[in-house]
């Protein structure tokens, strides 16, 4: 390989307008100079399936047209596993997959059966593969591929509710809330993992999770998923569901990104918590390993428009990811357009190492 590649990653992504490719108008160009372009799609392009019930929530598609967006934008692969890809059902998730595979997107997260869903995509530029596995923590019953049923590759994870040490004193206060992945589940996504290690120079692990509705706190299982992700071999992992901006953490010399918020989301509500503050991931790559992580800051209009910022004029996005980042005792360094969040792999790895 003679050139150094460029990976980019988003958040959640879904579109629904008269000219769909108009979405990324202000970032087009920098996402189709990307080598490797990567993000969630949240919610199935296609033109069939029916409805289902989820009372208290709002079931959602897009038409196949607005695959236009995504073809334009020049995405390379997409993940498939959230709580909307089958809102309108198993024919509408497949519809999508095979609409991505049309227009030459790869996809993870979702397919026919089991081994489907649990597959990487597979980019590969210059002699150097990516693989991304795609998993949702947030589903519905019966959403899970299964040997001989379509579905979604999920890693569920359990609540407990633990009474407050104070609570005779304090009469009325909230419960402490604890959670954990499922651990048959952690060991699948550790062989998918050792899988993809097979087939690909990197990988990549991405997920679904967390509590939404402006909820801007980490629950313990995403810190405990994204550390055993990191620990099983991911190159990288990044999150999305929350629909806001959550804390960056470096674990064994690899970035977890919690939480990217909406790249740009046709169904963004303000009186539900969601944010306009948004951000790209930026890693460059150099004989076929991450070299280095960055956080570029970027923003919504009110149409919805993602707009990427220099360091000066995306400064109060920089500092609420520094402060939502404080806990997890991450430091950065910053460059003129954004944030660095590991210097250099290799580097850090070996440091660690010894």
């Amino acid at each position: 390989m003679n050139r150094d590649l460029t990976m980019l990653i988003v958040g959640d992504v879904f579109v629904l307008r008269d000219d769909p490719p108009s979405a990324f108008r202000h970032v087009n160009a920098l996402m189709r100079s990307a080598d490797f372009m990567l993000g969630n799609l949240e919610g199935s392009i296609c033109d069939i399936g029916t409805a289902v019930e989820k009372p208290g929530a709002q079931a959602w598609k897009a038409g196949s047209r607005q695959l236009a967006a995504i073809e334009a934008a020049g995405f390379h692969a997409m993940n498939v596993a959230n709580n909307h890809m089958m809102d309108f059902g198993t024919e509408a998730m497949l519809a999508t997959i095979e609409n991505l595979e049309r227009i030459g997107v790869k996809h993870c997260g979702g397919g026919r059966d089991f081994n489907e869903a649990h597959q990487p995509a597979l980019v590969e530029r210059d002699g150097c593969t990516v693989a991304m596995l795609g998993y949702t923590c947030v589903y519905r019953e019966g959403w899970m591929a299964g040997a001989d049923r379509p579905g979604l590759a999920v890693v569920g994870a359990r609540t407990s509710y633990e009474t407050p040490a104070r609570v005779f004193e304090t009469p009325g206060s909230p419960p402490v809330i604890h959670t954990w992945a499922l651990a048959e589940h952690k060991a699948q996504l550790a062989r998918d993992i050792a899988a993809a290690r097979t087939r690909a120079d990197i990988v990549i692990c991405t997920f679904h999770w967390g509590v939404s509705k402006g909820f801007k706190h980490l629950a313990e299982y995403q810190i405990e998923l994204g550390r055993f992700a990191a620990d099983s071999g991911a190159d990288l992992v990044f999150g999305h569901h929350p629909h806001l901006l959550q804390g960056i953490e470096v674990h064994n010399a690899r970035a977890i990104f919690y939480s990217l918020g909406n790249f740009t989301f046709a169904h963004h509500q303000q009186h539900k918590g969601h944010e306009y503050e948004t951000g790209m991931v930026r890693c460059r790559i150099r004989d076929k390993k991450i070299r280095a992580v960055e956080f570029l800051p970027a923003r919504n209009d009110k149409s919805l428009e993602p707009r990427v910022l220099n360091a000066s004029e995306g400064r109060d996005v920089l500092e609420l990811v520094k402060a939502r980042s404080k806990d997890l005792g991450t430091v950065f360094g910053e460059t003129s357009d954004g944030l660095q969040v590991v210097a250099d792999v290799s580097l850090a790895a070996a440091s660690r190492a010894a």
